[in-house]
């Protein structure tokens, strides 16, 4: 029987001899996890077939060998072979030792008596669960020879850990520990009502080639549309050519089993390039994903699109679920836009390499560049859809749209699912007493969360919620590149000032928002869910019902229900009873409780404005009180110290909402920098235009 997870949510893992005597795929089918790093074992390495962890794995089966040892096979299949195991030795010289120092996932074919790929698999199971370590005997001739256990590296700064290959373990350090996690496992994951401590289920291996591997062969099931390509190109089976006359590529430009691919090879990823096809650089890759189960699911992918001067272009992730015309089973989220951290040509992005001119390792491609960047965490796109019906079809993918200039350049990588269960929870600003809170009430479990709140992209807006919010949480509703505040209050120095603070928002785990506590925030992107109407039965003869724009956001719960108003403590300030308060509501308030001589940001243009009289408000929102007018008229506000506005708008010029949504921004050389502009907010330090006026990035 597969072992599933414990009642912490951690797995208990699979004997070895279960998944190898087992006729059920779905069993036979397993996953090596790193109990230590909380990462499964792939590819990812040097020429992207040698090994390394990351948050989703490969499928693996293994086989006995007569003299008692294993073969583990991977996906993964070459000339060379499809086992995972040390190389034949080789060089010893510095330039080429990486290539005899790790474990890949294409051994044991070519060179069957030189290649070590006989694996020894010693349990060390203990607390009820099933672990184990492995390692392999590299022989005398190579540099790192005799036994060489897997373990994980820590503390790494980006998404991959890298093997260590040490030639003894402790096993009281978990990095060095495995667990046999089956298909059947993850599958078995698959539950309506998750738990508030526990994660959504991976649905990744639903995905084929989700992390375009050099030289995958289901790389075939992103099927595009209106796009060109050439596959089956050079040293590999499955590379597409880079050449000028093709506006779909997926690799790093190189496509030789040469010294460049030896550096770069775990760096391929998929692009959509206009390189002077106009008509052949619009349109879509998509994958056609086999749901198991009805229930919200979040799609998630590394991306950015980047615009040539004089290109409207525009390019998003989607997610839409075959034969349903349901605004929630069809949703899309614009990409990130490149922010200026690499810069390329025509050229960059088509020459290649031949057999007799291998490209120069020292002159790293543009699309070496963004899988760098997406290593980092940066550039992250995410949206939640509903699924109807068990086994539904969703497709997935990527679309471009207005391509026009040579330099438009979509890139894309790491296509992630999760299933997220089939419970919701609805929050409305329109509603007037938290009684529907109440009866939505359970700390144990955790929901999706259907949240009615108005907003405008690129401006600011106050913010409260009865519930808190990771910053993983925070940027898939909000925009990968949204940003988040919290008063931090007057001045000390200097009174006519008043002060917030940036919320981190790098730690995706983090609590980034807490229930009924007050911020400012400014969304990048559109409520995912833009058309249709969403109903909740509260009780019986009680639906809530909500009209798009709305957002989701998954694995959400709702300890307690709120009070209806309340304050943070009072700061010191210069108003006439020395009190600066932020307060705030969760539900819509029709009486005047806004007090006068308070400070709200205005729902249109994201403006301070100082209320000459009481004013109600709607659900979700703060204000700052004073009691006070005396200085009105001479209030400015500053984020980590930088200024933001004064009273009339806290992001000067750039709030203009007129002249924001259609905004270019130049740097001082005239050249664009980013196009359809809310702010210049992420643009490196420096002078820019838009719409004629002068912007400082301190």
């Amino acid at each position: 029987m597969a072992q599933g997870q414990d009642s912490k949510f951690k797995w208990i893992g699979n004997t070895v001899s279960t998944v190898m005597t087992s006729t059920d795929h779905d069993v036979k089918t397993f996953y090596l996890y790193n109990v230590g790093s909380g990462k499964y074992l792939n590819t990812g390495s040097y020429w992207g077939t040698s090994i390394s962890a990351f948050k989703v794995g490969m499928p693996l089966v293994i086989t006995k060998n007569a003299n008692g040892t294993y073969k583990i096979q991977g996906p993964i299949s070459t000339e060379s072979g499809k086992y995972l195991g040390f190389p034949s030795p080789g060089a010893s010289d510095g330039e080429k030792q990486f290539d005899w120092d790790r474990i890949y996932c294409d051994r044991g074919v070519k060179t069957p008596d030189q290649d070590h790929c006989d694996w020894v698999i010693t349990d060390v199971s203990r607390n009820g669960k099933t672990y184990y370590t492995l390692y392999i005997d590299n022989g005398t001739n190579s540099v790192i020879g005799d036994k060489r256990y897997l373990s994980v590296t820590t503390n790494a700064d980006t998404k991959r850990n890298e093997i260590n290959y040490p030639t003894s373990v402790n096993t009281t350090d978990e990095n060095c520990l495995w667990q046999i996690v089956t298909l059947k496992d993850l599958k078995d994951a698959f539950k309506e009502q998750f738990a508030s401590n526990e994660t959504p289920a991976d649905a990744t291996f639903l995905i084929a080639d989700q992390n375009f591997d050099i030289s995958n062969a289901d790389v075939v099931k992103w099927v595009r549309t209106g796009l060109t390509s050439k596959e089956n190109v050079g040293a590999y089976a499955h590379a597409f050519s880079p050449e000028v006359s093709y506006s779909f590529f997926v690799g790093n430009r190189g496509i030789m089993a040469d010294k460049y691919q030896r550096h770069y090879g775990k760096y391929w990823i998929g692009s959509i390039r206009n390189v002077g096809h106009n008509e052949n650089a619009n349109g879509t890759m998509t994958q056609s994903v086999k749901t198991l189960k009805k229930g919200w699911y979040r799609v998630s992918c590394d991306g950015f699109y980047n615009a040539d001067n004089g290109s409207d272009i525009s390019a998003s992730l989607f997610a839409k679920v075959q034969n349903s015309n349901d605004g929630k089973s069809n949703v899309s989220t614009t990409l990130n836009y490149l922010y200026g951290e690499i810069s390329y040509s025509v050229d960059d992005l088509t020459k290649t390499s031949t057999k007799h001119n291998g490209l120069d390792i020292n002159d790293i491609s543009p699309y070496i560049k963004a899988a760098q960047l997406f290593e980092k965490n940066t550039y992250n796109n995410s949206i939640l859809v509903y699924v109807p019906n068990d086994g539904d079809i969703l497709d997935i993918g990527i679309k471009v749209e207005n391509s026009t200039g040579d330099l438009d350049w979509t890139a894309f990588d790491n296509f992630q699912l999760q299933y997220c269960g089939n419970n919701d929870m609805i929050l409305d600003e329109a509603q007037t007493s938290v009684d529907y809170m109440e009866k939505q009430t359970n700390p144990n479990n955790a929901y999706t969360l259907i949240l009615k709140r108005t907003m405008t992209p690129g401006l600011w807006n106050s913010i409260t919620l009865p519930v808190s919010l990771t910053a993983a949480q925070f940027k898939t509703a909000f925009g990968d590149q949204a940003k988040l505040s919290k008063l931090k209050g007057q001045d000390e120095s200097i009174p006519s000032r008043i002060d917030f603070e940036t919320v981190s928002l790098t730690n995706d785990d983090d609590v980034v928002i807490e229930p009924s506590r007050l911020y400012i925030m400014k969304p990048t992107r559109n409520a995912n869910v833009t058309d249709g109407s969403y109903s909740k039965i509260i009780e019986t003869g009680n639906t809530i019902t909500v009209q798009a724009p709305y957002y989701t956001i998954n694995n959400v719960t709702l300890k307690t229900a709120p009070t209806a108003t309340f304050k943070e403590n009072t700061k010191i300030s210069t108003t006439v009873d020395q009190k600066l308060q932020f307060c705030g509501t969760q539900i819509k308030q029709t009486t005047n409780i806004v007090p006068a001589n308070s400070y709200v940001l205005g729902a249109k243009d994201g403006k301070w404005y100082f209320t000459q009289h009481p004013l109600p408000i709607n659900g979700f929102r703060c204000w700052i009180a004073t009691s006070s007018d005396a200085q009105a008229k001479t209030i400015s506000f500053f984020i980590d110290g930088v200024e933001e506005g004064y009273t009339t708008a806290i992001d000067q010029n750039v709030i203009n909402t007129s002249e924001i949504l259609s905004g270019t921004v130049y740097n001082i050389n005239g050249q664009v920098v980013r196009r359809n502009a809310t702010s210049v907010e992420g643009l490196p330090k420096g002078i820019y235009i838009m719409n004629n006026k002068k912007y400082i990035v301190k």
